[in-house]
């Protein structure tokens, strides 16, 4: 099966090669800046998303179906993001908050039951 693509590529690329070569005989090959390029060849040095090929060879009837699928998908991500965003902020306020619980009972603690039993250093408020 791959033979087959390979080949069907190969003849398309052999046809648009066909298609857009100039033969001129004697006259010296021109540069590529020269040749304008073609509405529907992309240069080479252009990238194409797998997003653009899709769109680029889906027939025209589907066109309707891929605009009525990029709104449905649209109007999902309206919906369900904004509770993803909030159950993902939730859990990292849960987090910080248990962080800082943990924090506040192995250093703050001790140091505010020294400075009620008065046996603490004081120390000067860092800036």
């Amino acid at each position: 099966m791959a033979d087959d693509d390979t080949a069907d590529l190969l003849r398309k690329a052999d046809a648009l090669i066909r298609r857009t070569r100039v033969f001129v005989a004697g006259s010296p090959a021109l540069p590529t800046e020269a040749i304008p390029p073609g509405d529907d060849l992309p240069i080479l040095t252009d990238i194409v998303t797998e997003h653009e090929a899709a769109l680029a060879t889906a027939p025209p009837h589907m066109q309707q179906h891929l605009d009525a699928l990029r709104e449905e998908l649209s109007r999902w991500l309206d919906q369900e993001l904004p509770q993803a965003v909030l159950k993902v902020t939730d859990g990292l306020a849960d987090q910080l908050m248990g962080e800082l619980t943990e924090q506040a009972e192995k250093k703050l603690l001790p140091r505010l039951i020294s400075r009620l039993d008065g046996t603490a250093t004081q120390t000067k408020p860092e800036k």
